[in-house]
């Protein structure tokens, strides 16, 4: 019985740690095709969804899946 509550609440503690920072695959719109640039996490995926990407002198909006 010890052994099975153990395993519960490691199991929960490990799924409120992954909830912490949420990280989505994010890519922006080229000449009608997704350029995908990479997963961003937490304080990162909100400032690239607000900021763009910067290419040279341009700088693209970002979308971010299930964000």
């Amino acid at each position: 019985m010890k052994i099975k509550l153990l395993f519960m609440l490691s199991a929960s503690m490990m799924v409120v740690a992954s909830c912490k920072d949420h990280c989505h695959e994010c890519h922006y719109d080229l000449n009608g095709a997704e350029v995908e640039i990479g997963e961003y996490c937490g304080d990162e995926l909100e400032a690239i969804e607000a900021g763009g990407f910067a290419v040279g002198d341009t700088t693209y909006e970002v979308h971010c899946h299930e964000h």
